[in-house]
């Protein structure tokens, strides 16, 4: 329906009209850093994640005290890296770049219809592939893997 009214269906949850995509999810999805700031946010900085205490009071109290209002990290290993690099590529129209030694397992979804390759050598979701898209993203990355 909304492709008929015009959007483009751009990342796996999300459509809109040509040229009106949103930036700033768009950060997230291309693994660009962020900073996170308030209670419950999230930062990222290509290696390493991390978020704020949850509750606003105890966040306020910790920030204004000059404490680092942190409740938790993650370093991200190779494994980890290589697993969002695929989901993060699949999840939107960009698509994510075959590799050679892809094709056992791209070749079944482009036979299913859940994907397909570009010109460019990007493997992209179709709407059907989206659906499927963290059964897609694993089976991929444990491929890549071996």
């Amino acid at each position: 329906m909304l492709t008929g009214a015009g959007f483009e269906h751009y990342e796996v949850s999300n459509y809109a009209k040509p040229g009106r995509r949103a930036r700033h999810n768009s950060a997230y999805w291309s693994g660009a850093p962020y900073v996170g700031v308030g209670p419950a946010a999230h930062g990222f900085d290509g290696m390493s994640r991390r978020w704020n205490v949850r509750h606003f009071a105890a966040w306020r109290d910790m920030a204004l005290s000059g404490v680092d209002p942190l409740e938790g990290s993650e370093l991200l290993t190779e494994a980890n890296v290589a697993a969002e690099e695929v989901y993060l590529g699949l999840r939107s129209d960009a698509g994510l770049p075959a590799l050679q030694g892809d094709s056992e397992v791209i070749d079944r979804w482009i036979g299913a219809g859940w994907a397909k390759v570009g010109a460019d050598g990007r493997v992209r979701c179709t709407a059907e592939g989206w659906l499927r898209l963290d059964s897609l993203a694993a089976a991929l990355t444990h491929h890549r893997s071996r």
